[in-house]
């Protein structure tokens, strides 16, 4: 029970062995972000950043994309509504720039370097260094941003943001945020820009990219589906399930986004609202050689839905 409730609120302690770029004790939100697919080499960027509250939508034409500091400060991953941010505006804000320097460590030499994003609301534009890495639109839903062609490990770089947020336009979902100056009946303040998590983690090009794994009571098993970033000839992925420190299930395959592994569960604690029991996975990727190339931890609960 105690283990659900620190995962489900996001405060468990998590172990993190990469190093960061702000000093720990500035850095909000300081918990791994995504503990259902959680890896142990990342660093946090939340934290201060430089920011612009772009009225105008002119931030293009002032050249912000190449900017190495902008004229406010604002605390990531607080949206610039929120008092936490530093900022506080609750006023419509069309477009918001941010901008920071990133460090990638030495030790990321040769591995793809992903920039993840928790959620940014609504249309992002991410430049490294003044060349456009990617984009993104969407409210709620993360997504990654490949910065390798535009970073090198050991060196630094400028990374600039900036979103588009134009709620009244009525070509964007809005959900349940406010198209009146305050919050009204359901409808509340805007949440602009940035409003999750920001990190950065290196992979290999082979590493896990996703897995889906589905409980089946009836069956007593576990189905595991992976999705890899590339496939390597003669690459294994390694299934664990553990209950508590005990290994209960163990099943190795090859590593394709055409596999399916399945685990026995004879006789499961099952997941329930009253007993909401989570089972410990860990997923590890090997070479031909035999060396690991990747490596996840996550959990699951077994559960059947009517």
């Amino acid at each position: 029970m105690r283990k659900f409730f620190q995962r489900l609120m996001l405060l468990a302690a998590i172990t993190v062995t990469a190093s960061t770029q702000t000093k720990g004790a500035d850095i909000p939100r300081p918990e791994y972000p995504r503990p259902q697919f959680e890896r142990a080499e990342w660093v946090n960027l939340n934290g201060q950043w430089t920011c612009e509250l772009d009225f105008g939508k002119t931030g293009d034409q002032r050249g912000w994309k190449n900017s190495k500091a902008l004229s406010r400060k604002i605390t990531v991953p607080f949206c610039p509504e929120s008092s936490l941010s530093g900022i506080g505006y609750t006023d419509f804000i069309p477009c918001v720039w941010y901008q920071r320097t990133i460090s990638i460590p030495a030790g990321w030499e040769g591995k793809r370097i992903l920039l993840q994003f928790g959620a940014v609301d609504y249309e992002t534009h991410v430049y490294v260094d003044g060349h456009l890495a990617g984009e993104h639109y969407g409210t709620g839903s993360s997504f990654a941003i490949d910065l390798t062609p535009y970073v090198k490990a050991g060196q630094q770089a400028n990374l600039v943001v900036r979103v588009d947020d134009d709620l009244r336009g009525g070509k964007q979902p809005g959900g349940k945020q406010s198209t009146a100056l305050f919050s009204a009946g359901c409808n509340y303040t805007r949440v602009t820009g940035i409003w999750q998590t920001v990190w950065m983690e290196a992979v290999s090009d082979q590493a896990l990219k996703n897995v889906f794994a589905i409980p089946d009571i009836d069956q007593q098993q576990l189905a595991v589906h992976p999705e890899f970033y590339g496939e390597g000839n003669g690459n294994t992925l390694t299934v664990e399930v553990l209950d508590g420190k005990k290994t209960i299930a163990k099943r190795t395959a090859k590593a394709s986004n055409q596999s399916t592994i399945i685990l026995p569960m004879k006789n499961a604690r099952l997941w329930s609202p009253e007993s909401p029991y989570l089972y410990d996975v860990k997923y590890t990727v090997r070479n031909a050689q035999g060396a690991v190339i990747d490596q996840v931890s996550s959990y699951v609960g077994m559960r059947k839905v009517h």
